[in-house]
């Protein structure tokens, strides 16, 4: 262990590994690199799913991939093909795993678990780190810890997921299908629907998955979560193998960077998810592909890029609808995956969607709404 480095990275979650990956994979042309994480040690706490696009990385880490999924309503059911771009799920402790075996390898990065950063300042163009008894000092710092945000900054909505693996004792789930939204009663102004992953025949991810504007807690998903589970497994018997909650900003106002250009702020708040879907993986991935490009030209890193300008509107004007028209949402998204190219709706959520694409988009929405939260938009 030393002292001095030339990059410290500030979390050693998703973003922080995913740029670790990288720069081990330079053998000796490695910076001297520190990863700080509180964590002691690596427990599978999450899953990231993603479409599986030309352009998705990491794929062998998949649990499992599914050429079909369902978006379904009370009114009936629509079963997207999806074989060229599977849906695929990641499970957080292969991610972990992988990046852990690739960053023991180089000697160059020095891995501090268990450890709360204390305070972050610069002196003498180096940044110092406080960790327990001593300090760290680099050039740059990548900050990947969720901001520190004002008191009205908040998000039009919120995503709040709970969910649990089971295991039964007989075949119930087809493991050809994922269940993208299966929508479900909800309090009003809310929006809730199932999210099911099935990896077999006998063992499934469920999940109770709410559209609010307020955050849930584990505890106001737990009714939620129960009446899910029994609707999809019915009378056979099962365990629970595994348990996850997590909450999802959809729709913060932009991102401002530091005005030290050294610090940089990545990941989930930070620009890293997609507003209006919360897909953070494959979007973590890019912009560690970009930060380990600059490194290499000795160039400083820098933060997640915009999305631009058309996805941005979209992004809002739809989470608007969502918010002041929630009893719409079952026919919204049965009207967009029930496209003739279901391709379409891959690309946009997938952040890859051609100018052809969104105009496809925005002509299968119900129109009413819509333009009025549109005129709405321009005099807020």
């Amino acid at each position: 262990m030393q002292s001095n480095y030339d990059l410290i990275i500030v979390g050693g979650g998703c973003a922080g590994l995913s740029l670790a990956i990288r720069l081990a994979e330079l053998g000796g042309e490695c910076p001297r690199v520190a990863i700080i994480e509180r964590r002691e040690n690596y427990v599978h706490d999450r899953t990231w799913s993603y479409w599986a696009t030309e352009s998705a990385q990491l794929t062998h880490l998949s649990k499992s991939g599914w050429k079909k999924v369902l978006v379904g309503t009370a009114h009936g059911r629509v079963i997207v093909d999806c074989d060229k771009t599977p849906y695929q799920s990641i499970h957080s402790d292969a991610f972990y795993q992988s990046a852990l075996r690739k960053i023991s390898k180089n000697k160059r990065i020095d891995l501090f678990l268990g450890e709360s950063t204390g305070q972050i300042h610069k002196k003498n163009n180096l940044w110092q780190v406080n960790i327990q008894n001593t300090s760290v000092s680099a050039p740059q710092v990548i900050d990947t810890r969720p901001p520190t945000r004002e008191s009205g900054d908040v998000p039009i909505l919120w995503q709040s997921f709970s969910g649990v693996e089971v295991k039964c004792s007989q075949n119930v789930f087809d493991d050809k299908t994922a269940t993208l939204m299966d929508f479900t009663e909800a309090p009003s102004g809310e929006i809730g629907f199932l999210y099911l992953l099935p990896f077999s025949p006998t063992c499934a991810l469920i999940e109770a998955t709410v559209f609010a504007k307020h955050a849930k807690s584990p505890g106001e998903l737990a009714a939620m979560l129960d009446r899910l589970v029994k609707k999809s497994v019915g009378s056979v018997a099962y365990e629970i193998t595994y348990r996850e909650h997590f909450v999802i900003p959809m729709g913060l106002s932009e991102h401002m960077p530091h005005s030290d250009s050294s610090y940089v702020t990545v990941g989930l708040e930070s620009g890293g998810a997609r507003a209006s879907t919360g897909y953070v993986f494959q979007r973590i991935q890019r912009w560690a592909d970009e930060a380990e490009q600059q490194i290499r030209k000795g160039s400083s890193v820098s933060g997640h890029k915009r999305d631009s300008w058309m996805i941005r509107k979209m992004d809002q004007l739809f989470l608007r609808v969502l918010e002041n028209h929630p009893e719409r949402a079952p026919e919204i998204f049965t009207k967009l995956f029930s496209m003739n190219d279901t391709g379409t709706v891959i690309r946009f959520m997938s952040d890859e969607p051609t100018v052809k694409d969104i105009m496809r988009i925005i002509c299968v929405l119900p129109p009413g709404i819509f333009i009025k939260e549109l005129v709405k938009g321009i005099f807020r």
